[in-house]
């Protein structure tokens, strides 16, 4: 049978096959919030639209007193954290859709203050209005000077842009190429394990319900600069990249 472990790390293959130095991104983002969180007793971090949380447990391992709150919406991501997490008492994870113009209030999302938020490959699929919104009220639940930090990727512009665009595409080719010529798992490959372990069953029928033909219609890519934009309009006075590699950025923002 397959374990919520084997799961997760087959999310984490399948997902480095889409984002080369996905490593190097997730090390990166656990440093900067270790740097920021360095004086504080016990950190609160969020890792929004986390999935089952693999970036936000890589950021705690660098914050043992550290509590995380994962949040999302799908779910049998949902499930898999709770699998993965049940044994720990300082990660919590929530139903959370950002769609949701309330989402801010859910009770354990508003308890109080985060430290630090963090994403990765995830708030690129928001509508550009429900990401300028999502961005306002991070700006009400990071402390001042806490962080956000998001990882993501933000193409070049086929028409602005052309060399660029078409550099990245290609070398996001070879990548994919190599690794599933190895046996990693595609998308969908990943998505029919998952769905295919009874446990999840119930959760993977919600799944389809909840998503519905958004699942398969990507919304309109935004920039870079949309992203910085909308971080300085919701008060962050710090904002800019703190790692790049062609178009995956992490975008940081200092409350």
């Amino acid at each position: 049978m397959t374990t919520p472990q084997e799961l997760a790390q087959r999310w984490d293959a399948q997902q480095t096959a889409y984002v080369r130095h996905r490593a190097e991104r997730f090390a990166t983002i656990a440093r900067v919030v270790a740097r920021i969180c360095a004086d504080t007793a016990s950190p609160r971090v969020l890792d929004l639209a986390g999935g089952f949380g693999s970036l936000g447990l890589a950021v705690i391992e660098q914050l043992p007193q550290a509590r995380l709150v994962i949040a999302d919406k799908d779910p049998v991501l949902l499930a898999i954290g709770n699998d993965l997490t049940r044994d720990r008492p300082e990660v919590e994870v929530v139903d959370v859709d950002l769609d949701d113009p309330d989402w801010h209030q859910h009770p354990v999302i508003a308890a109080e203050p985060f430290d630090a938020v963090v994403s990765s490959t995830a708030l690129h699929w928001l509508q550009p209005e429900i990401l300028t919104a999502v961005y306002w009220r991070l700006g009400e639940l990071v402390r001042p000077g806490g962080i956000v930090l998001n990882g993501d990727n933000l193409a070049y512009d086929e028409h602005s842009e052309p060399t660029l665009h078409r550099i990245t595409a290609e070398d996001d080719q070879a990548v994919q190429q190599a690794a599933f010529e190895a046996g990693t798992d595609t998308w969908d490959d990943w998505w029919k394990a998952a769905e295919s372990v009874p446990e999840y069953a119930d959760a993977a029928e919600l799944r389809g319900r909840r998503w519905g033909a958004s699942l398969h219609t990507p919304p309109p890519k935004v920039t870079l600069g949309f992203h910085q934009e909308a971080l300085r309009s919701a008060g962050f006075r710090e904002v800019g990249t703190v790692w790049r590699h062609l178009d995956d950025h992490v975008v940081y923002a200092v409350r």
